[in-house]
């Protein structure tokens, strides 16, 4: 012994570290598997926020919920700002959000009556593509995407 450690107690010490850090990586798994629920629930407040805003005619709401490249690809295709091409689309009316999937920054929310692909950018969730609709063997077919 090198008179540091009690005798007997050196090896009821590791143990007990062991179990301390089994308990602390279990916390870290448990609260990496929680990590998803924000995300998702985020993406569902920018779901419902564009859905409210287009079933409200707040086309400009609605725009501001759109991806960058969705925005910029509308008024190019249409030749006209964001608010004034907007209806032109003729969006169905989503309804309430049925599922949603989230990898990474990329999400799908299915909707009673609509599929909604966004994207995490800094200023929140936004809306890369809508009025999508699946395609068997194929990708979605979208009336409003980003190029």
């Amino acid at each position: 012994m090198d008179g540091t450690t009690p005798p007997g107690r050196g090896r009821r010490a590791r143990p007990r570290a062991t179990a301390l850090a089994c308990c602390a990586g279990a916390a870290v798994l448990l609260a990496g598997c929680g990590a998803p629920a924000p995300r998702q629930d985020a993406a569902r407040d920018a779901a419902a926020a564009f859905e409210r805003a287009l079933g409200g005619s707040d086309h400009a709401g609605a725009c501001a919920l759109l991806a960058p490249g969705t925005r910029e690809e509308l008024e190019r295709q249409e030749g006209m700002p964001c608010a004034r091409a907007l209806p032109g689309t003729r969006l169905p009316h989503g309804g309430p959000v049925r599922g949603t999937e989230v990898y990474g920054r990329q999400a799908m929310l299915r909707l009673a009556a609509d599929t909604l692909f966004l994207s995490q950018f800094r200023g929140g969730w936004k809306v890369v593509a809508a009025g999508c609709t699946p395609r068997r063997d194929l990708p979605y077919r979208c009336t409003l995407k980003g190029e």
